[in-house]
């Protein structure tokens, strides 16, 4: 009877050692593994008895479950928002008063151009929106870990999407230290004439004599071979014009430059000057060179001299040729 009492005491006291055993190697086990052989350790508790009941098969237990952890994180949103949103009223306050006191140091510095000025408003403006969003979202408790390697993975694919536009914005950015034209530079881009207006991170604005604005992108405009009228100083405008084999260059060269005479647009040093630059079939090809400090009235002078040196040579009495074709005709 002892013997029996002792097994039995026996089984009881291995039983209890299995069970504390167990409990200890799973209190001990970093990761639990369920019955679907799924790791749950990084699952929220809540989800975690919702899943098991509904492998069970108890399905309205679960649904409670997930509700109650849904109406927790509810209950806690208001203040979370209130937060959030007294965080954005400071920040965004601070942002606009540091944004126009960096506008107004800028104006007044002579150290940047205008370009790069923008280029550091516009950096500034990303910078303060992205520290200000990274604030909301750690007061709304959002986990910025998972979120900045989401966002790292797609921004993979978004500069492989957006490769042109990466370029095209650090064109603008190489365009704007290297200086190569500026702002309100007269410029003669693939044969055409115009004004640089605006240099954008990712185009450059150019406007014509006929008022149109001509859009290039900055990666084009990198690699396009540009004539600049502006950044060399003063500018010789040359206006071309012919007289007939019969006539004296010495005359015409005196007609053409009384005509610039007290013209206040050209410089007096140099000195506007007529020279002879070819002999042509049937007339002596000549120019008017002058000199002006301001680029940007270069057509106006063209237009104006072209029409005045006509009229001038019409009244001095100077031929002005013009193509002609002479056949003759034999008899036989």
């Amino acid at each position: 009877m002892e013997s029996t009492t002792q097994e039995a005491q026996s089984v009881d006291t291995a039983q209890v050692a299995d069970t504390t055993l167990t409990a200890s190697d799973s209190l001990a086990m970093p990761s639990q593994v369920d019955s679907l052989g799924v790791e749950t350790s990084n699952i929220p508790q809540a989800f975690m008895d919702a899943g098991t009941l509904v492998y069970e098969g108890r399905f309205s237990e679960a649904w409670s479950a997930i509700s109650i952890d849904i109406v927790s994180g509810i209950a806690d949103l208001p203040p979370k928002l209130l937060g959030a949103i007294a965080v954005f009223i400071i920040f965004y306050t601070a942002y606009r008063i540091l944004y126009n006191l960096l506008r107004k140091i800028l104006k007044r510095s002579n150290v940047l151009q205008a370009g790069l000025q923008t280029l550091a408003m516009q950096s500034f403006r990303l910078l303060s929106f992205i520290l200000i969003g990274i604030t909301i979202l750690q007061t709304l408790g959002v986990d910025l870990a998972a979120l900045i390697a989401g966002i790292g993975v797609a921004g993979i694919a978004f500069g492989l999407a957006a490769r042109d536009t990466v370029e095209n914005i650090l064109s603008g950015v190489n365009i704007l230290t290297d200086k190569a034209f500026r702002i309100g530079d007269t410029l003669i881009v693939s044969g055409i004439y115009c004004v640089v207006e605006n240099i954008t991170l990712r185009t450059t604005r150019l406007r014509t004599p006929k008022n149109e604005v001509l859009v290039i992108p900055n990666q084009q405009m990198s690699n396009e071979r540009i004539l600049n009228h502006t950044i060399g100083g003063d500018l010789r405008i040359e206006i071309p014009f012919s007289i007939a084999y019969k006539e004296h260059p010495a005359e015409a060269r005196k007609v053409v430059l009384e005509l610039t005479k007290d013209d206040p647009r050209l410089l007096t040093d140099p000195e506007p000057r007529v020279i002879v630059v070819a002999l042509n079939d049937s007339s002596v090809d000549m120019s008017l060179w002058v000199y002006v400090s301001n680029p940007s009235s270069e057509r106006q002078i063209i237009y104006y001299y072209t029409e005045a040196i006509k009229e001038g040579l019409n009244q001095a009495g100077i031929e002005i040729p013009f193509p002609h074709l002479q056949i003759i005709k034999e008899e036989s």
